[in-house]
């Protein structure tokens, strides 16, 4: 993988402290993953998308 591919990735830490979560919340929640070999890796852009439905669900506003 090149720079330009891995810069929208973000490890399971990185997703983790993103989320404001756990890493095992994480991993229980609906997120679609990338792994290569034994790394995991969320996309930035399927986080923030993650975020917005949840907030549209529960009616509040950003």
């Amino acid at each position: 993988m090149n720079k330009e591919s891995i810069a929208g990735l973000l490890t399971r830490n990185q997703a983790a402290e993103y989320l404001h979560v756990c890493k095992t919340t994480l991993d229980r929640l609906p997120i679609p993953r990338i792994q290569i070999r034994r790394r995991i890796f969320f996309k930035k852009v399927t986080l923030e998308k993650y975020l917005e439905e949840c907030t549209q669900l529960k009616g509040g506003t950003v």
